[in-house]
């Protein structure tokens, strides 16, 4: 569903056969449909667990530099049938495996903001150093091993997307082939 190519949404039309997207298309009266294909954009780039967008892990932050990117306004009011159309998308993406992705990126995240929290030159009562450098060479070595995890998860939610890529009549879909692609970036 949906798919990021070279930094654009990809939308094929099977994609546009889920009732809430093909509203937003269909209620999109331009010519080239651009609107309805940066609003759609603007879901995939949000929530889709790969898209370049990703990385800015704190969600208000994404929200805005999206909004800026693909409506040139960062304060842009998303359209009611955007907002109905998101917990639709979430639905259909929302895997165990990627669930689980989401959840171990949250987990690193909270670790991250704990790692800026520690002060390595406070000391206890007696003078003593709280963290030790083995303390810290025994957080690097697990951060490499968090990293390596996560993206071992990440591979297994590629790869279960390649997976259920499959329609009803056993036929596979083309991930690459476009109704329309949109250059957000």
């Amino acid at each position: 569903m949906f798919d990021i190519v070279d930094g654009k949404v990809k939308i094929n039309a099977d994609d546009l056969a889920i009732p809430v997207f093909k509203k937003i298309y269909d209620t999109d009266k331009s010519n080239d449909k651009t609107p309805s294909f940066n609003q759609i954009s603007y879901i995939v780039f949000m929530y889709k667990w790969n898209s370049p967008y990703a990385a800015l892990i704190d969600e208000e932050v994404r929200d805005r530099v999206i909004k800026k990117d693909i409506f040139g306004d960062e304060n842009y009011q998303i359209e009611n049938i955007v907002k109905e159309a998101i917990p639709r998308y979430k639905q259909f993406i929302h895997t165990m495996s990627l669930q689980f992705l989401e959840r171990n990126m949250l987990g690193a995240q909270k670790l991250m903001q704990f790692y800026e929290m520690i002060n390595w030159d406070e000391v206890d009562r007696t003078g003593k150093f709280k963290y030790s450098a083995r303390d810290l060479a025994a957080n690097l070595k697990e951060a490499g091993n968090i990293l390596k995890s996560l993206e071992s998860l990440k591979e297994q939610v590629r790869k279960e997307e390649l997976e259920t890529a499959n329609v009803r009549g056993g036929n596979q879909i083309n991930m690459y082939e476009e109704v329309h692609s949109m250059n957000a970036i």
